[in-house]
């Protein structure tokens, strides 16, 4: 959701389209469409192989919420497809590369620990063995 979100806000602040409702130039993609089907996509993603029924629903309620972005006039139809895209493709590459997010060389080490630490603008890392 995150990665999803800061694509989404980095494509709606670097493009210029106003709304329908010409309420701000902020329209394209849809936001509330592509966190809805980055929701969907990751819902079809873990019951894929167990519940067909429960996988696809996502994809159900979030073509309900771009059509009723469409329907509130906030978004025109190029908005909702991109973002509904951007949703899925986003949740997908995520998927793709889980096992780099699963990586873990200290896995078999119950001894080591490595804490990741950020205070007032710093960073920094914690390691610890125990012997």
């Amino acid at each position: 959701m995150i990665l999803t979100d800061v694509f989404t806000r980095a494509l709606k602040n670097s493009i210029y389209k106003i709304r329908p409702d010409g309420s701000n130039e902020h329209a394209f993609p849809s936001g509330h469409t592509s966190i809805a089907f980055a929701s969907g996509s990751a819902v079809h993603e873990e019951y894929k192989d167990t519940n067909a029924y429960l996988a696809y629903s996502g994809y159900g309620f979030a073509s309900v919420t771009g059509g009723l972005r469409l329907f509130n006039n906030k978004h025109y139809i190029s908005d909702i497809l991109a973002g509904a895209g951007l949703g899925i493709l986003v949740t997908k590459l995520v998927y793709h590369f889980d096992y780099l997010f699963k990586w873990n060389p200290f896995i078999k080490s119950k001894n080591i620990a490595l804490i990741p630490r950020y205070t007032d603008g710093s960073v920094g890392l914690y390691f610890s063995k125990t012997f």
